[in-house]
């Protein structure tokens, strides 16, 4: 035979190893790769979701800080208020979210890590309110206002009178450093709530937990978490933010970020 006829015919032989498929073990090496690489990559991505989330979280908190500080240079320096006790029920258009509302755009008052059921479902949600037959409050806004700063439901006001109402900057010593605006819890009577009640959080030996059921104390992490370590995104009076453990703000009724009179805890110094 011809050399080169020979040469042709061993180059098409189906048993020629240019012709040779993958073997079953060469499969699954590259499978373990492929898996091993998403391993990887779906935290890192989740990761970096959550971290662009809490961004966007903490920029619509600044926005509404600053809507509160225009409300309050046209209103002689008082604090807007609120109007949704738990349940929702109230005078909606006494709440901040209706009232800041004409200082920035209503946007801002749905948070990026909010998934909430409870809002109207033209906002994202899935248009459940309180009630399981779909009727009842729905949500306003995911973020509350510390009520120590409310007229209307400050325990303050409750114990001592309108008079006494930390309703002013000239009456809190350090703005800065007291919480404003954080987040609400995502389902219960409160999650259609524009404000906790701070002052029930101190009946027991784990206020965390207590707080958990009024407030989202573990929103900036992506699940809930309820331990003194859960952290959350918060907006400051003087209209900066912050993201915080819950023991860094709150550690007792005498010791807390919330109420103006008392001391601060002792890891926030």
């Amino acid at each position: 035979m011809n050399p080169r006829h020979q040469a042709s015919a061993s180059r098409h032989r189906p048993d020629s190893p240019s012709h040779r498929g993958f073997t079953l073990v060469e499969i699954l090496v590259v499978l373990g790769v492929i898996i091993a690489l998403m391993g990887i990559a779906i935290p890192t991505l989740r990761s970096a979701r959550l971290v662009s989330l809490n961004t966007l979280d903490r920029s619509q908190l600044r926005q509404l800080g600053v809507a509160h500080l225009a409300y309050q240079a046209t209103n002689t320096d008082y604090f807007v208020d609120v109007g949704l006790p738990h349940g929702g029920y109230g005078n909606e258009a006494a709440s901040f979210a209706e009232v800041l509302g004409r200082y920035t755009d209503d946007v801002i008052m749905k948070s990026p890590l909010d998934d909430s059921p409870h809002w109207p479902s033209e906002v994202g949600g899935e248009g459940r309110g309180v009630a399981e037959d779909g009727t009842g409050p729905l949500r306003r806004t995911s973020y509350g206002m510390n009520n120590y700063l409310s007229r209307n439901y400050s325990p303050t006001v409750a114990l001592y009178g309108p008079g006494h109402a930390a309703d002013r900057v000239a009456k809190v010593r350090r703005p800065e450093q007291i919480v404003c605006f954080l987040h609400m819890t995502g389902k219960g009577d409160f999650a259609v709530s524009d404000h906790p009640h701070i002052e029930s959080w101190d009946a027991g030996d784990e206020p965390w937990r207590l707080a958990s059921r009024q407030v989202a104390i573990s929103a900036a992490e992506g699940d809930e978490v309820v331990d003194a370590l859960a952290t959350s995104n918060y907006g400051m009076l003087d209209g900066s933010t912050t993201t915080a453990y819950f023991s860094d703000l709150y550690e007792s009724a005498q010791r807390n970020a919330f109420d103006p009179t008392v001391p601060l805890p002792d890891s926030s110094g």
